[in-house]
């Protein structure tokens, strides 16, 4: 759990870099939304190639595979460069932080879409899912699903529930014994953390967006 690189450290790093980030860099959403519906999920929403417009303007079907193959093109990579790390060239906590988010980072600056992608949430799911050993899809759902239930703003919701994920997953790792160290995922957290705050910078001015049924049941405590 080191932070110093050897030749063979620096070389893996580099390649599992560039293929995750190529990896992460391919517009699924897009991709299937033109092929299949004949559609430009950039038409709808907020405008980003993301998963939430291709479910949006393809419905569940088209929604979800591109969920699965937003989730998939992190969390394969990913998954495979910790195996190769874990067995040949010794664990560095630096290498596979980076490594777990150039995905997210070709997603959200796609050199195939001129460098505008998306807003990398089904991409950061799926390194947290390669990092925790899948440990982080049960635990988002805790605290996306309240979260989501009680306000509108989906800049709050996601920066709250990787917060939750950070310190959730830092304990779990010890507790499952996952064989990624709990500094790679504090590494990881802040910098995941960091591109989704720039990413949804402009939403955060909208504060928190209760929904009508809180405001319900506060009025009958008011």
């Amino acid at each position: 759990m080191s932070f110093s690189f050897n030749g063979d450290i620096l070389s893996d790093l580099i390649f599992w870099f560039i293929v995750s980030f190529i990896s992460g860099s391919i517009p699924y959403s897009l991709i299937i939304s033109s092929l299949i519906i004949k559609k430009d999920v950039r038409d709808v929403g907020d405008g980003n190639p993301g998963a939430t417009n291709a479910w949006i303007i393809g419905g569940w079907q088209i929604g979800t595979m591109a969920m699965i193959l937003d989730i998939s093109k992190s969390a394969i990579p990913v998954s495979l460069a910790i195996r190769e790390f874990s067995s040949i060239s010794g664990f560095n906590s630096l290498a596979i932080s980076l490594i777990a988010l150039a995905p997210i980072l070709g997603h959200a600056w796609s050199p195939l879409l001129k460098f505008k992608g998306g807003k990398a949430l089904a991409s950061s799911w799926g390194s947290w899912i390669a990092l925790t050993g899948g440990i982080a899809f049960p635990l988002a759902m805790m605290f996306l699903a309240p979260l989501h239930a009680v306000q509108k703003n989906h800049a709050v919701t996601v920066t709250l529930s990787i917060l939750g994920l950070l310190v959730a997953s830092y304990y779990f790792i010890m507790v499952f014994a996952i064989p990624v160290s709990g500094l790679a995922i504090v590494l990881f957290g802040i910098l995941n953390l960091l591109v989704v705050i720039y990413k949804h910078r402009k939403e955060y001015s909208e504060g928190i967006l209760f929904r009508g049924w809180i405001r319900n049941v506060s009025n009958l405590f008011g």
